[in-house]
């Protein structure tokens, strides 16, 4: 009886252990932390290109062998784009972004070396002008992009991300209502825990 009891506590610590080990290896989350460029297109103002800092968490919220969905709060600033529109009225106006997009996103091959994917969301896009006694504005915000993470350790991936914030213009003197493609290029670092 006791070596009976001793071979069912041995299988049962096992896959307790077994268990424990691969829950520990799930990675359901992602923090990531992104550096690159800011692209306005399609822009009223003729804005120049500028500085972006990036970063998200992610959470998978349902997962199958070859793709993953999570749900991510994606949050990017840009520094200082000048535009020259306005420039024989004040001199060289300057304004800088900040966008918030809840949203989704749905990850290829997640266990992979290399995992794509794309995501869209949407919430707020907030602009600070740097002109005269400066103004700020918000405006509605859909998001949508994609990239690539690149493993090369257990808990670590490089990103290459490329999203474009479809939002109102900066009010630089005058309210414009046109809405504006502004792209956002960055690469990075993923933390996965």
């Amino acid at each position: 009886m006791i070596r009976y009891k001793n071979r069912f506590t041995v299988s049962l610590s096992i896959l307790v252990l077994w268990i424990a080990c691969s829950a520990s290896h799930a990675q359901s989350n992602e923090l990531a932390v992104t550096l690159g460029g800011y692209f306005p297109i399609n822009d009223p103002l003729n804005a120049s290109a500028a500085f972006a800092l990036g970063g998200s968490f992610a959470h998978r919220i349902a997962a199958l062998p070859l793709v993953s969905l999570y749900a991510e709060v994606p949050v990017f600033a840009t520094f200082n784009s000048t535009t020259s529109a306005f420039q024989a009225i004040s001199g060289k106006p300057r304004y800088s972004a900040l966008f918030i997009t809840p949203g989704l996103k749905l990850k290829f091959a997640p266990e992979f070396f290399l995992s794509p994917y794309a995501e869209i969301g949407g919430g707020v896009a907030h602009f600070s002008t740097h002109v005269l006694t400066g103004n700020s504005s918000n405006s509605g915000t859909f998001e949508a992009g994609g990239g690539v993470d690149v493993k090369f350790a257990p808990f670590l991936s490089a990103r290459l991300d490329i999203r474009d914030f479809y939002s109102g213009s900066p009010d630089l003197l005058i309210n414009l209502t046109q809405r504006q493609n502004q792209l956002i290029t960055s690469v990075g670092l993923v933390f996965r825990f």
